[in-house]
């Protein structure tokens, strides 16, 4: 009889046992390589097509002087492909997600991104203050740009070497001029700082103080979203409520009454998530302080004359005088008032103001 040699069953079974626990061990390390891998690809060509426009900007002469972020961008989108573009008000237009995971574990609000500030840019890295610009670029890549207006006092016969990145070539012609965050995971989550969101050029992300008095920060100012009566007195509320006690929605918000159907104030208070995350005239008061020569002190609702402007409105996120920003405070009891303090050119002054002004800016503690 012929003798047939082999493995048994049991051995095979033992065998591929054996198989899938090394592979189980194995498999996520090879992953983690080859998406670490692929990630290092997408950063390195974001950073080669953006560099490579810039370097061409740079041989040109123009890399600057601009007086704007946004005058920069007018000039690159000649010589870089941008499917997209969003002004500092709109950057979550250009950005696939809300907010972004930072390395303290905190969210940051990706619409703050406003100015070189929020890319931790001081002023020993330059004047990065004009509003940020977001674009995506042709490749999809969204992108936060930051204009730095001292790029002109850079030598312009500096030459910026061509290295080599996994034996590919790689510039970067913008440093000194150009600070950005771009992000590499499309929709994907979790959308984190450093790993699929990277500074460039830029020292971080993520100070949301755009204001900061007495320890409270305030991040960037911004237009409000008006609330209706319904809205701000609750989901049933109709218009023979409106000599009535509001609704504990507002009451949640701490707004005393509601009373109109286009109530911009409130809707500041909606979005700071009540009015004691607002300012108080006590604050704004002292932001008076820091847009005006000789560092003023103005008092909680008092009126200051010959003031001279410093310039500075856009180093905290602010437009050019004349702006007006909201308080918490109401100023009456009937829901039609509520204090905002004005700033102009040559001074500044408190009122109580008629909550339906769609001028007057908002501006939120975040922290």
């Amino acid at each position: 009889m012929k003798k047939f040699s082999g493995f048994t069953l049991a051995e095979l079974l033992i065998t591929l046992g054996i198989i899938g626990v090394v592979a189980v061990l194995v498999l996520p390390s090879l992953m983690t390589n080859v998406n670490d891998r692929v990630n290092a690809e997408k950063i390195r060509s974001a950073k080669y097509k953006f560099t490579k426009a810039t370097d061409h900007m740079k041989s040109l002469g123009l890399i600057g002087p601009y007086s704007s972020t946004d005058a920069f961008v007018d000039e690159l989108q000649k010589y870089f492909k941008i499917a997209k573009r969003c002004d500092a008000n709109h950057l979550r237009a250009c950005w696939p997600t809300d907010t972004v995971k930072l390395e303290n574990g905190k969210e940051w609000d990706i619409a703050n991104t406003k100015t070189g500030k929020e890319l931790k840019m001081t002023e020993n890295d330059g004047d990065y203050t004009s509003d940020n610009v977001g674009i995506i670029t042709a490749d999809g890549t969204p992108m936060i740009l930051s204009y730095n207006k001292k790029c002109e006092s850079l030598d312009p016969m500096k030459t910026y070497g061509w290295t080599t990145s996994n034996g590919k070539p790689e510039t970067n012609a913008t440093a000194g001029c150009v600070a950005a965050v771009f992000e590499i995971n499309g929709n994907g989550r979790p959308n984190t700082f450093r790993k699929d969101v990277i500074a460039f050029n830029a020292n971080g992300l993520g100070s949301a103080c755009s204001i900061e008095i007495d320890g409270k920060c305030f991040g960037a100012a911004f237009s409000p979203t008006p609330m209706t009566y319904a809205e701000c007195a609750g989901e049933n509320a109709t218009s023979a409520e409106h000599e009535t006690e509001a609704g504990s929605y507002a009451k949640s918000l701490g707004i005393s009454k509601c009373f109109y159907t286009n109530d911009y104030w409130a809707g500041a208070v909606k979005q700071c998530n009540g009015i004691q995350n607002m300012p108080t005239m006590a604050d704004l008061g002292k932001i008076v302080s820091l847009l005006y020569e000789g560092n003023p002190s103005v008092g909680a609702k008092q009126d200051v004359f010959n003031l001279t402007y410093n310039n500075k409105a856009s180093q905290y996120g602010l437009p050019e005088p004349h702006f007006s920003i909201w308080s918490g405070d109401e100023y009456d009891t009937l829901g039609y008032y509520a204090y905002l303090r004005a700033f102009g050119t040559t001074g500044t002054q408190c009122y109580g103001n008629n909550r339906v002004n769609s001028a007057a800016l908002g501006l939120c503690i975040v922290e």
